[in-house]
């Protein structure tokens, strides 16, 4: 078929003011396949007050920002499981940023309107990572790949067929950088849970940490006190929330000029907890809007990021099997723990699946990336904690119901 619109002046025609669609916001891409430490201008994978700015802005302006999967590109789309035995942890988390907000201080609060999140690549990885697979690691000492085809709305796997995972795409990671006191705080609370293998190395994975333009004597200053991306903390961070989805807003308390806003480790679905340590992770597209509240942090006693959650969620209504989990198992008992109590439903949805022929690695994985839903049902009645643990039906082309 003839090219009929070459060389036509979109501007003028009335079929688009803007060539690339994205209306004029400003875009930063990410090149598929291609480690962070390749293309660092992008972002960075520490926080650090003293990375420079990506981008400046001011309140009511957006940006849209592209980033690589949770692996930096270290797992392929294939078979062969060997790119998750050598996987490298600290290069984890490579995000887009900073953003500087023009007008943001100390003391506000940064409001983030989540404006859309899509795949970039259309692949997805959800791996039980050895030694680093959530609570149920030891079952599985030598982890387990699932790659993931994303279609539109849905997602599918030849390692679990006969499952489709609608979309509720986030980023994992979302934030803004921590002041060097807050830093200094992190550093002095994690840094003895690291030799006990409680936290991520973060003196000894200096060598992977990417700074964005930041080169010879300042990046060694930067990196030898940057805090690794794994966990949340008060600037936010790695939430990992499902619902922090398209239409969801964002209210982070400001701890530097600027507040400094980055994000990555995208998801297109995940089951709260994300319990094997991965949701379906892929590299992604992220759109956002940006305010401020001056003052904010004091007048609303936010020490942490509050969300109001997106209003878009798959249409699943009532269809789900519900289990349950107790802080108490036979003559083991322990108290009003929730997390316990939550490994309990879980394992018990792993027996329950496994009836209907998955096998424990794939059960696990489908916990941890399909919409569950994770509710604490009572963390009051002594001696036991009780959690329950939603699974959606309809994301099974069986009925998995008793009869």
């Amino acid at each position: 078929m003839e090219d009929t619109l070459s060389g036509v002046d979109f501007t003028r025609s009335g079929v688009s003011r803007f060539r690339d669609r994205d209306l004029g916001v400003p875009h930063y891409r990410c090149e598929v396949g291609v480690p962070l430490a390749e293309q660092k201008e992008l972002g960075h994978n520490r926080w650090h007050p003293d990375i420079p700015p990506l981008h400046e802005l001011g309140p009511g302006d957006e940006v849209i920002l592209e980033a690589p999967g949770y692996d930096d590109y270290q797992l392929k789309d294939v078979d062969d499981e060997q790119d998750i035995r050598d996987f490298d942890l600290t290069r984890t988390h490579p995000i887009a940023g900073p953003v500087k907000v023009d007008g943001a201080e100390p003391g506000d609060l940064l409001v983030v309107d989540v404006l859309d999140v899509q795949p970039l690549s259309g692949i997805g990885y959800s791996n039980i990572l050895p030694g680093m697979g959530g609570p149920l690691a030891s079952w599985f000492p030598r982890g387990y790949k699932t790659v993931w085809d994303l279609h539109g709305l849905f997602a599918t796997s030849r390692q679990i067929p006969g499952v489709e995972i609608p979309a509720i795409s986030h980023p994992g990671v979302i934030g803004v950088a921590p002041s060097h006191d807050l830093l200094r705080i992190w550093n002095e609370r994690e840094d003895p849970l690291i030799d006990q293998g409680l936290a991520g190395p973060r003196s000894t994975a200096t060598s992977t940490a990417v700074l964005r333009t930041l080169e010879g004597a300042e990046w060694e200053r930067v990196a030898a006190t940057a805090a690794r991306t794994v966990p949340p903390r008060e600037n936010g961070g790695n939430l990992d929330i499902k619902n922090l989805s398209r239409g969801s807003r964002v209210y982070f308390p400001v701890f530097v000029e600027g507040a400094l806003f980055s994000t990555g480790d995208f998801h297109f679905s995940e089951g709260d907890g994300e319990i094997t340590w991965n949701a379906i992770e892929m590299d992604g597209i992220g759109w956002f809007r940006f305010n401020v509240i001056k003052g904010g942090m004091a007048r609303y006693g936010i020490r942490t990021p509050m969300l109001r959650p997106s209003p878009v969620d798959p249409n699943l209504g009532t269809r789900y099997l519900s289990f349950s989990g107790l802080s108490a198992r036979g003559t083991d008992q322990k108290y009003l723990d929730a997390t316990a109590a939550a490994v309990d439903a879980v394992e018990q949805a792993i027996e329950y699946l496994g009836k209907f022929g998955y096998t424990p690695e794939q059960a696990y994985t489908i916990i941890s990336v399909a919409p569950c839903e994770m509710h604490v049902g009572g963390i009051v009645d002594i001696p036991n904690a009780a959690v329950t643990l939603k699974v959606p039906l309809d994301i099974f082309d069986k009925d998995i119901l008793p009869s």
